[in-house]
């Protein structure tokens, strides 16, 4: 429900935006097919300052925007000291257009609040990013980053501090009559603004300097001010193509067996498991029982809450992995790791594991990972068919029936995952069972 106060913002935004020469987002003119897709988050971070809706440009090496001790464009000039985004788009149009294969735009319909961000995006074949946007309430403040990197891989984010600049094309009166007619600047908040013109600069000669911020000589409010250095923040992520993956997971031990893997592709903020850190929930079923729906339930939860990735068990009709045995699946996901849990089912708590690992990032490139084998801390090592899960194949005699799986809590391990140490015989399960070495070998391929 908006109530009587948003609606009154609204209207003064709306009325400013007349005033300052934008009504709404202009979408991104240049060329848009091919080249990569970027997503942009603009995010004021003053305290009580306003932004522009931000002019951006992709481009090439050959186009810069601003410089510092160089003198405004009359675009840029144009945002500055009056905020009249359309100046230095059309500029910006102009100069993409003919240098290279940029594109261009304005990236809100409204002047951005302060603590309140902005989202655009656009598709490119050129490397840097440009950005302007005015100060609001400064006789020609803005905030700008001039030919930065783009993201150059799927799925990486690069994130920039838009700098605060003077363009030099007014004195700082800090009057409200010398800046725009933007209501939120004015003292009492509401009362008509100035028009934006004023003296030429004297002491900046003419040329953009990094900006002071507020002095306090005139008639702005303090709580207009702002840690000098910096007005907000620009994240560019290069959105990520899906790509198809293929995966072979082979059982390289000599005895053992293993159930159906559990696996996610996911980004790098997630991880499944650590050595020297308590199992999940999900890891220690895996590890304890081989109970796969359990972390597989656990693992769609973080992806679910990520927001994006793949997760399932890359399981066949054939069931447990036996020795020298193969399991092929696959999976499509935008997002750049790979975890896997398999348990290692004729120990107490052993499993595989492979954690947040890079997935093979060109189409036709393939990556082997050897997959060591982990204590989960969740049982003592007996070694004792008694106390494993009851699989016939891990029985002495073969094809008795195996124990419930349950036993007292690991006291050595401090219920922390470390490396397996392999079976040490103390108890009843044969020494075939033992391995040396990885006990799962991975080979994932990028089929694009």
């Amino acid at each position: 429900m908006r109530t009587r106060n948003s609606v009154g913002i609204a209207l003064v935004l709306a009325m400013l935006g007349v005033l300052m020469g934008f009504v709404s987002a202009a979408p991104a003119v240049g060329q848009q097919g091919g080249g990569a897709t970027y997503e942009v988050t603009f995010t004021n971070t003053t305290g009580g300052q306003y932004l522009t809706p931000p002019n951006w440009a992709a481009h090439n090496n050959a186009v810069r925007v601003f410089r510092l001790g160089a003198p405004a464009s009359p675009g840029v000039e144009a945002v500055a000291e009056l905020g009249g985004v359309g100046v230095l788009e059309a500029e910006l149009a102009a100069a993409v257009d003919g240098n290279g294969n940029g594109v261009s735009g304005v990236g809100a319909d409204a002047p951005i609040p302060p603590g309140e961000s902005a989202t655009f995006s656009f598709t490119t074949n050129e490397r840097r990013f440009s950005v302007v946007s005015m100060i609001i309430c400064t006789n020609d403040g803005f905030g700008g980053i001039d030919s930065v990197w783009l993201p150059r891989f799927d799925g990486q984010t690069k994130t920039y501090n838009l700098r605060d600049y003077d363009a030099g094309a007014e004195l700082n009166t800090e009057l409200r009559d010398d800046i725009v007619p933007a209501p939120f600047c004015s003292t009492p908040v509401g009362a008509p603004g100035g028009n934006g013109e004023d003296q030429p600069e004297i002491e900046g000669f003419g040329r953009i300097n990094r900006h002071p911020t507020l002095q306090g000589v005139g008639d702005l409010p303090g709580s207009f001010d702002w840690r000098r250095g910096s007005v907000g923040t620009v994240t560019v992520r290069r959105v990520a193509t899906p790509q198809n993956y293929s995966v072979t997971v082979e059982n390289i031990t000599g005895g053992q067996y293993f159930t159906p893997v559990n696996f996610a592709a996911h980004g790098s903020d997630a991880d499944v498991f650590s050595v020297g850190r308590a199992p999940s929930p999900g890891v220690a079923a895996v590890a304890e029982l081989g109970a796969v729906p359990v972390l597989e339930a656990e693992l769609q939860a973080a992806i679910d809450n990520q927001g994006r990735g793949v997760s399932g068990v890359g399981a066949g009709p054939e069931g447990p992995i036996g020795p020298g045995e193969t399991r092929n699946f696959d999976f499509t996901t935008d997002r750049d790791r790979l975890s896997i849990v398999s348990m290692v089912i004729c120990t107490n708590d052993g499993f595989a594991g492979l954690d947040s690992k890079h997935l093979p990032r060109w189409q036709g490139d393939t990556i082997t990972y050897y997959l060591p084998a982990y204590d989960a801390g969740a049982e003592l090592n007996t070694e004792l068919r008694d106390d494993i899960v009851p699989a016939p194949f891990c029985s002495t005699p073969v094809g008795a029936p195996g124990g419930n799986g349950e036993d007292q809590p690991e006291i050595d391990g401090f219920n922390r995952i470390n490396f397996h140490p392999t079976l040490r015989g103390v108890g009843d399960l044969p020494d075939s069972f033992d391995w040396q070495g990885p006990v799962l070998k991975v080979t994932v391929t990028n089929n694009g």
